[in-house]
């Protein structure tokens, strides 16, 4: 597989399997206006325990998939102190994303993994603000940076069309709206573009 078929898949698995991921943050109750009605109805559905399950899971991979994408975008870039940088803060980001959803995921891990019960929704509300404040925060504005970074990196070495480097760099401005979670879903589609856009046999 050549380097531009690699950057390719990862780009389209990234952007994929973190739209899909990403859903976990709407369908566990505890960010924004929530009732006590909200935990109980979640928290009373096995199904939809399983559910969230499995898209913490997609999330994870997502992560995967995204330390993939920028170490092959770095792959492209000069190597120096800006590459190194996007991919490390990508990696943090990654570590945000995959430590907040195991934060939100983890009272209902506990019903689906033993006998016990609900944990009771003050607990299940404090996992939920902890795990949302790692995945929006950490995770989010860590990826936000490391977009900017490879935007800008992007532009220098031509690697994609300066126009998509622009688009990045706003992106990730728009990333920091990513607490009220929708902004969130810039961050797919720049990766997508970017695959799809990337200059063939570019090398910093």
């Amino acid at each position: 597989m050549t380097s531009d078929m690699r950057l390719r898949v990862s780009a389209v698995l990234a952007a994929l399997l973190f739209s899909v991921g990403y859903i976990v943050v709407l369908m566990v109750p505890g960010g924004g206006d929530v009732t006590d009605r909200d935990f109980t109805d979640f928290y009373d559905s096995d199904d939809r325990i399983f559910v969230s399950f499995l898209l913490y899971v997609v999330l994870l991979a997502a992560a995967w998939s995204i330390v993939w994408f920028f170490t092959e975008v770095k792959a492209r870039l000069r190597d120096d102190l800006l590459s190194q940088a996007a991919l490390a803060i990508a990696l943090l980001g990654c570590g945000g994303l995959t430590i907040g959803g195991a934060l939100l995921s983890a009272p209902g891990g506990v019903q689906m993994n033993s006998d016990a019960g609900f944990v009771g929704i003050p607990i299940a509300h404090t996992f939920a603000q902890a795990g949302l404040g790692v995945m929006l925060v950490v995770g989010m504005y860590s990826l936000a940076l490391a977009t900017a970074l490879v935007s800008v990196a992007a532009r220098r070495d031509a690697l994609v069309p300066s126009w998509l480097s622009i688009a990045g760099i706003v992106i990730a401005v728009l990333m920091i709206g990513s607490f009220i979670w929708l902004p969130g879903y810039v961050f797919p589609l720049w990766i997508l573009t970017f695959g799809l856009f990337v200059r063939s046999g570019a090398r910093g």
